[in-house]
């Protein structure tokens, strides 16, 4: 059964990641690079929603995750490293390679935020007393 999140934002961000999901389902470059990315990020949606059922991230945190999750999509669709990022290549003067790997690789560290903020909320980590 599917159930439907409290959180506005975060039905909106798996409604918007369903387009992108659905938009690297159709013809990806490569079909078995395709499902071997894919399934990671599947993965962390649906970590994402079990965690929701008992924890509340900021709708912060829930934008940052989801970056990761649509670049981490796209770059499934086309292969990393042949994602169609040329202009960011002629933006930053790069002719050597295709730096959307780079960018989606990176990203992963967006995922500090809620880690961060959880351990705030929950005392986990103490706040720095002044």
């Amino acid at each position: 059964m599917i159930t439907i999140s409290r959180n506005p934002v975060l039905t909106l961000l798996t409604l918007l990641y369903t387009l992108v999901f659905l938009f690297s389902a159709i013809e990806p470059v490569s079909r078995p690079v395709w499902f071997a990315e894919i399934i990671p990020a599947i993965g962390v949606l649906g970590l994402i929603w079990w965690v929701t059922r008992h924890y509340t991230f900021s709708n912060t945190a829930y934008i940052l995750m989801f970056v990761w999750l649509v670049l981490h999509t796209i770059g499934s669709k086309y292969t990393f490293a042949e994602v169609p990022f040329d202009w960011f290549n002629q933006l930053i003067g790069s002719h050597e390679r295709n730096q959307f790997d780079r960018v989606a690789h990176y990203s992963i560290g967006l995922y500090a935020y809620p880690i961060a903020e959880y351990l705030i909320r929950r005392n986990i980590v103490a706040r720095r007393q002044k």
